[in-house]
C-alpha cells in the first residue's frame, strides 16, 4: 500500500465543543497570543493547587493513613497517568477475553464517565443481558457489555461497593478496575499503566495546564507499563529507553492498536478492514484523541475528505448528524467510518444520506505477548483458593 501524506497533509480537522478547542489551544505550545499566555497562566494557577492535593492524598495513602481495602477477590486495575485516550477500554477487553480463556469467572468495574447518578450501583450487563444503555452506563462500560458477553459489566463511583456487588451476585473472582490507577481506596494485585508511546507524560504539566493527573513519580506504584500506540519510530524508541532507565525495575511491554474488524453501525454486517482502500472517506469522533483515530484510517489506504474532531464523550443526537452529513456532502464522500465508542452514543435513527461503519482495534503484544500473560498469571496465583 503507498504511504499517503499525514492527516494535516490530506484533510482539515474541525474541532467542536468550546472547551475541546480551548483546550486544544492551551497544548499547542507552538501558538502564542497575549490572550493564550493569559488562559494558560489561569490552568497553570489551577494546576498548582491540583498536583498538592494529589500529592498529599497518595502521601497519605503511602504511609497508611487512608487506606486500601482488600476484598475476596483478586483485582487488577488497568489505568494511566494522563486524562485522555491512552488505550485503556482495548487493554481491558485483552485481559477480560484472556482471564476467561484461563477458566476464571471475571467482571468488570467501571466508574463510568459522564454516566447520569454515578453514585449510584449500576449492572451494564449480568453477563447474558444489557441491562442499561450508555445514557445511564457512559461509554466505555456500553462498549465492554457489547464486546463481552458472559461477562458482568457493573459501574459505581464507590468501586468498592460494585467489586463487593460482583462477588456477591455473579461469584466473580477477579474484576477488572477501568481507570482505577488513581482510586487508591480499593487494592489490587496487579496495578497496569497505560503510556502513550509518543507522549507518556503529555506536555510534562499536570492537568489543566497539561495532561498529567499526577506527577510520573506515580508509577513507583505500577507493576506494569504498557506503551500504547508503539511503533519503530525514533520518539517511541527513546520513550521507551527512558521509560526503562527511570524505572528499571517496571516491565515495559510495547503493543500496537490493530484494526480487525469494519461493520455496518445498524446491521452489524461486515466487510474487510481493507476494503477502505482509496474510498471517499468521512469520520467523526468525540474521543480524547480524536486524530489518532484519522490518522489510522489514512493509514489503511481511505482518501479521508472530512473529519469532524468532536469533545469527548459527546451526545451524539440525530441533529447532530444530519448537520455533519450536511456538512461534508459537497465532498461526496462514499462512507461514513466511527469509532466503537462513538457507536455506541448513537441514537436509534441515522440520517438516511450517513452510511454509517464502524471500525473496531484490539491489542497486539507481538513477541512480548508470553511475557505479559506470564506476568497476568503470576499476579494471580494466589488466587487459587477463589476458585
Amino acid at each position: 500500500m503507498p504511504q499517503q501524506p499525514r492527516e494535516e497533509e490530506q484533510y482539515q480537522v474541525r474541532y467542536g465543543g468550546l472547551h475541546k478547542r480551548l483546550f486544544e489551544l492551551i497544548l499547542a505550545e507552538e501558538k502564542r497570543s497575549l490572550g493564550l499566555f493569559l488562559i494558560r497562566l489561569m490552568a497553570a494557577s489551577i494546576a498548582w493547587p491540583y498536583g498538592r492535593l494529589v500529592k498529599v492524598r497518595n502521601s497519605l495513602f503511602d504511609s497508611r493513613i487512608l487506606k486500601s481495602q482488600k476484598l475476596t477477590c483478586r483485582v487488577i486495575s488497568v489505568g494511566n497517568l494522563t486524562v485522555g485516550g491512552t488505550g485503556k477500554t482495548p487493554m481491558v477487553l485483552w485481559l477480560a477475553r484472556f482471564l476467561s480463556e484461563e477458566g476464571w469467572r471475571v467482571a468488570i468495574v467501571s466508574r463510568g464517565y459522564r454516566r447520569k447518578h454515578t453514585g449510584r450501583l449500576l449492572v451494564v450487563s449480568d453477563g447474558e443481558r444489557i441491562l442499561a444503555d450508555s445514557y445511564f452506563s457512559g461509554d466505555e462500560p456500553q462498549l465492554v457489555a457489547r464486546r463481552l458477553p458472559g461477562v458482568p459489566v457493573l459501574c459505581s463511583s464507590k468501586r468498592v461497593v460494585a467489586v463487593e456487588a460482583a462477588v456477591r451476585q455473579f461469584k466473580s473472582e477477579v474484576v477488572i478496575l477501568d481507570d482505577g490507577f488513581q482510586h487508591r481506596y480499593l487494592d489490587r494485585d496487579l496495578d497496569i499503566v497505560m503510556l502513550d508511546a509518543h507522549h507518556p507524560f503529555g506536555n510534562g504539566r499536570l492537568f489543566p495546564r497539561g495532561l498529567l493527573r499526577e506527577r510520573e513519580v506515580g508509577l513507583d506504584r505500577a507493576q506494569a507499563l504498557v506503551l500504547a500506540r508503539y511503533d519503530s519510530g525514533l520518539q517511541a524508541q527513546h520513550n521507551r529507553e527512558e521509560l526503562t532507565r527511570n524505572w528499571p525495575d517496571k516491565p515495559i511491554f510495547p503493543v500496537k492498536q490493530r484494526p480487525v474488524r469494519l461493520f455496518h453501525a445498524v446491521s452489524e454486517k461486515e466487510r474487510p478492514v481493507g476494503s477502505l482502500e482509496k474510498m471517499r472517506t468521512a469520520a467523526f469522533a468525540g474521543i480524547a484523541k480524536p486524530k489518532t483515530f484519522f490518522g489510522s484510517l489514512v493509514d489503511l489506504g481511505a482518501r479521508l475528505v472530512y473529519a469532524s474532531a468532536l469533545p469527548d464523550h459527546h451526545p451524539l443526537t440525530d441533529k447532530l448528524l444530519r448537520s455533519l452529513a450536511k456538512d461534508a456532502a459537497a465532498l461526496d464522500p462514499e462512507i461514513w467510518v466511527i469509532t466503537e465508542k462513538d457507536w455506541v452514543r448513537l441514537p436509534d435513527v441515522l440520517p438516511e444520506n450517513m452510511d454509517l461503519w464502524v471500525l473496531s482495534i484490539e491489542l497486539e503484544f507481538g513477541v512480548a505477548s508470553s511475557q505479559f500473560r506470564g506476568l497476568v498469571r503470576k499476579s494471580l496465583s494466589e488466587a487459587v483458593d477463589f476458585r
